[in-house]
């Protein structure tokens, strides 16, 4: 049985944040279900991690994916998952984290130019 790898990381509110998911096997972007929810037995999930299929970077991947959280969700701390499915169906989950959701500071007021 593999053991899911678990990945924590902390983010600005409105700023979008991307990370790296190298795998095994070959699958395809579509393969993959990436999301975020405020408890872990939530069956809503608050964001949907864009997920896009990337040249390898390492010798040791056969897949790998740029996740991205773009979503501007309210600070706080979420927890979030990333799955396998194969005909409609979750068939493995490959990695769980953490996000620390920071809340941004505003730059109204700010002279530009």
């Amino acid at each position: 049985m593999n053991q899911i790898k678990q990945y924590n990381f902390v983010k600005e509110q409105a700023v979008p944040c991307s990370f790296i998911l190298e795998y095994n096997k070959e699958i395809q972007e579509s393969d993959l279900f990436a999301v975020a929810r405020v408890n872990a037995s939530d069956e809503e999930y608050i964001a949907k991690f864009d997920i896009a299929k990337i040249e390898n970077v390492s010798g040791d991947a056969i897949s790998t994916f740029k996740l991205t959280l773009d979503d501007d969700i309210p600070a706080g701390r979420y927890v979030y998952d990333v799955f396998v499915y194969s005909n409609d169906k979750p068939k493995a989950k490959i990695l769980k984290g953490r996000i620390l959701v920071k809340g941004s500071v505003s730059d109204r007021g700010r002279v530009h130019g």
